[in-house]
């Protein structure tokens, strides 16, 4: 296999964490007979494997930044495998949720190390692509999780996860070794047994590019959630339709990633951040004045476009906050964003069913408090060209 069949690994890794999370949301009923719980407790199931993603997120990249990304990342991989492969055979419930659980713990340190990996071997003026080919892994997560899981569901709940764990462990498998030393995004050389500590990522740039993950995930990104509600409240569509415009909107994120890393390569990450959070923000604004379902779906495919690019930019600024902790900036800027996708299930679904306008007005305001904060961050990946 060449190297760059290997390189495609790396960036097919991206794909397991949204894999992870979204392939039960089909197969809810499945699970239910299986297991002969409610609805509500099914609900554990994602919590179980969020919780602990979001909590080891805040430190993962540190501990593998100490101890050596290649010590950490393939164990991490082959063991979520492992994990997944216990969902697929759990005999109880409590089986299954403990198996959650490993698997969400195990992502913690998939995700930000492979991210930092990939990021490390290349100069400022290439992170972009990266980052933006990365991103485009992620997508197809998220669009084909959902897929896996439906199909699986009409036949056995359990071969999605089995689907799964074979991907983890043929990942797992071949992929390159991640370096534990070269030339960083920065300039800069990481040398195996140098030891960043948690310290090197409570300063004010890389909080305040924590905050922008926050808030952007609170605010435009996490519009997903109101889009599909919108779709079967508001206009009334089937849940099949419902699935088909959100997975358009993926589709278009998918394809929009790659595109913008080149952008920001030749923008700068600070500006190109403004303009992708601004643009996402100026669009679900307009969501409200959706009342037909062409209306609809033409402004989600724009705005699943654009909440990609806002993605792609912040991991793009995370890759350089930190240079002598490059996993874990990268690591505790996407633990923020977790937390703040968690903070707008609570909050925006309750207002939602008050006001739908007003709703994603208010997300849409929170993406300027994002705007303000990666442009108070000072961060930049390069100089613009």
């Amino acid at each position: 296999m060449n190297g760059e069949w290997r390189r495609a690994l790396l960036y097919l890794g991206g794909s397991m964490g949204p894999l992870g999370t979204f392939v039960m949301l089909p197969m809810i009923p499945e699970l239910r007979t299986t297991y002969s719980v409610t609805t509500a407790q099914i609900g554990w199931a994602l919590w179980c494997y969020l919780l602990p993603f979001a909590g080891l997120l805040l430190v993962s990249g540190t501990i593998a930044d100490r101890w050596g990304r290649s010590r950490i990342l393939r164990p991490a991989i082959a063991l979520y495998a492992v994990a997944t492969a216990a969902c697929a055979i759990a005999p109880s419930y409590l089986w299954f949720l403990v198996a959650r659980v490993a698997q969400g713990s195990m992502n913690a340190f998939i995700t930000p190390l492979l991210l930092a990996a990939l990021t490390e071997a290349v100069a400022a003026s290439g992170v972009g692509r990266i980052v933006g080919r990365y991103a485009a892994g992620q997508a197809l997560g998220q669009l084909t999780a959902p897929i896996l899981g439906g199909l699986s569901a009409d036949v056995n709940w359990r071969l999605a996860f089995l689907a799964t764990a074979v991907v983890g462990a043929a990942i797992a498998l071949l992929m390159p070794n991640p370096a534990d030393a070269g030339t960083s995004a920065a300039g800069t050389t990481q040398t195996l047994g140098a030891r960043p500590r948690m310290r090197t990522l409570l300063r004010r740039p890389v909080l305040l590019l924590a905050a922008t993950a926050l808030l952007s995930a609170l605010g435009p990104i996490g519009a997903r959630v109101l889009v599909g509600l919108s779709s079967r409240d508001v206009i009334g569509l089937t849940g099949s339709r419902t699935g088909l415009l959100l997975f358009a909107g993926g589709v278009a994120g998918m394809a929009a990633a790659p595109l913008w890393g080149i952008v920001l390569d030749r923008w700068g990450g600070r500006q190109a951040a403004t303009v992708a959070i601004a643009v996402c923000s100026g669009l679900v604004a307009m969501l409200p004045a959706a009342r037909s379902a062409w209306t609809l779906a033409a402004i989600w495919l724009v705005a699943g476009a654009a909440t990609q690019t806002v993605v792609v930019s912040f991991q793009s600024l995370a890759s350089v906050a930190a240079p002598d902790n490059r996993g874990g900036a990268l690591s505790f800027t996407l633990s923020h964003r977790f937390v703040g996708h968690a903070i707008g299930s609570v909050v925006w679904l309750p207002l939602f069913t008050v006001s739908p306008t007003a709703t994603y007005l208010a997300s849409a305001g929170i993406g300027v408090a994002a705007l303000i904060a990666v442009l108070a961050s000072g961060l930049n990946t390069t100089e613009p060209r």
